[in-house]
């Protein structure tokens, strides 16, 4: 989604071949922002070779010392290229050589500008805890009911007397480290930290494939990550020191559809909380998604239109065909023909002309194919919260942008209605994006640049309302 077709414009590797540089540039560093994440370019002399070489870090991701195949630097300009994706930078010098003017490009030119610093900036966040805490925290592994997984975790356990109430936190789309790290910022260890001086436990967990955590990705669902929730209520239900009879459930994002899931699985969860979560179809919030991607990228009603006229054919044929070697010569020819009736103008808007078109068009494909996707897009929230008779809170920002807090709220309330839970509430925090920060846009390209983790009062909603619980 969103933040995925981010995360791979700027995750670059490859090895170094034919580097040339001018003294006076080795070393240097040089940084500015690619939509709205720091994208910085370190220029350095090799300490055997005494060969020039470069490496470009996204510390806004997470992503450092990542390798620059080709470096070339004139009394003009200068350009960083990466052979692995086929993408880099060409800038121009200004007059004192400070700055670069000229564009990224991966088959879609960016307007992109670099300044020479001493030094990369620093990321701000006021908001991460720091030891020493007055709560107990345990690292700790278990295993699945199968032992077929490992899991990395983290419990804070509050020190008072008797057994305390426990949440399990569960991330959202893309594999996360247990604190949920993005753009510097750790929403999970900043909610842990919060709960667990307010006498609430919590466990927060690597994701499959991340940190501590083994398990199989590429063919999970969030029907997995919801078994994968389940392990965690399993161990925490074996500890003395937990109230087995209040474990609850906080989902942010997918989350706050896999949270619901693992209430329908097990007898055993007390509460939800569904940060940003999902209360219409996957398929929805898909299409929603795409269509405000690209009224950004500046695609008319009319190119949108088109492109959800495709969607609704892929979406149709992927629901016929579940064999992807059946799928995979219809959804080609199907792609072949509606590109073969598109403007050159709209395929460059759409990243599906230049050299890179062709890999555009297999990464869509990869895409639709993943079990992950079918089973999101097929995902019903009405049929699952019908099953959900629990406490529910369910919270979204007003400007999120990524799971709009008008139609998934109002979802919640007519199922959660529908189906007779007597104790949901919904809330909407109007100048809070989808990160549960205060926003100017709302705009995934914003989350970096905001210092503010997680809104207190978020923090504090949740743990009233929990506590307020019998």
């Amino acid at each position: 989604m969103t933040k995925k077709s981010i995360f791979s414009l700027l995750l670059l590797t490859a090895s170094i071949v034919n580097l040339q540089a001018q003294d006076k540039f080795i070393p240097s560093i040089w940084e500015g922002k690619l939509m709205g994440l720091r994208l910085v370019l370190k220029i350095d002399e090799d300490a055997t070779s005494k060969q020039p070489v470069a490496v470009f870090d996204s510390p806004d991701q997470g992503a450092f010392g990542l390798k620059v195949s080709k470096l070339n630097i004139t009394d003009d300009s200068l350009s960083a290229f990466s052979s692995q994706i086929n993408g880099g930078f060409k800038g121009a010098f200004n007059k004192d050589k400070t700055e670069l003017e000229g564009a990224w490009n991966q088959g879609t030119a960016i307007p992109f500008v670099m300044k020479r610093v001493s030094q990369a900036s620093a990321l701000k966040r006021p908001q991460t805890p720091v030891a020493p805490f007055p709560y107990t925290e345990e690292k700790l592994t278990y295993q699945n009911a199968t032992n077929t997984v490992k899991y990395g975790a983290t419990l804070t356990v509050p020190n008072v007397k008797g057994n305390v109430p426990v949440v399990i936190l569960i991330s959202g789309s893309g594999q996360q480290d247990r604190d949920a790290t993005i753009f510097g910022h750790k929403p999970f260890l900043v909610i842990a930290d919060y709960l667990s001086r307010n006498g609430i436990a919590v466990l927060r967990v690597d994701d499959r494939g991340v940190g501590e955590t083994t398990g199989e990705v590429t063919s999970a669902t969030s029907k997995d990550f919801a078994y994968d929730v389940l392990a965690g209520v399993a161990y925490l239900k074996s500890r003395q020191d937990m109230d087995s009879q209040k474990i609850g459930l906080i989902g942010h994002s997918e989350g706050g559809l896999i949270a619901p899931l693992v209430a329908t699985l097990s007898k055993d969860i007390a509460f939800i909380v569904s940060l940003a979560g999902p209360g219409i179809s996957g398929s929805e919030i898909l299409r929603k998604q795409t269509n405000h991607l690209f009224k950004q990228q500046g695609l008319s009603e009319a190119e949108i239109l088109t492109f959800q006229e495709l969607q609704e054919t892929l979406n149709k044929l992927s629901e016929k065909y579940s064999d992807n070697s059946e799928l995979k010569p219809i959804f080609q020819e199907t792609m072949k023909n509606w590109l073969a009736n598109q403007s050159e103008a709209t395929l460059f808007k759409l990243g599906f002309s230049g050299p890179n078109a062709d890999k555009a068009i297999d990464q869509m494909a990869a895409f639709y194919f993943l079990p992950w996707t079918r089973f999101f897009r097929a995902y019903d929230p009405a049929v699952t919260l019908a099953k959900i008779k629990i406490p529910f809170l369910a919270l979204n920002g007003g400007k999120d942008t990524q799971v709009l807090a008008k139609e998934n709220l109002a979802g919640f309330e007519q199922h959660l209605r529908i189906a007779g839970n007597k104790n949901f509430k919904t809330m909407a925090f109007p100048e809070l994006n989808h990160l549960f920060q205060h926003a100017v846009t709302g705009e995934v390209g914003e989350y970096s640049t905001i210092e503010e983790t997680f809104d207190p009062m978020v923090l504090e909603t949740m743990v009233t309302w929990i506590k307020s619980l019998k």
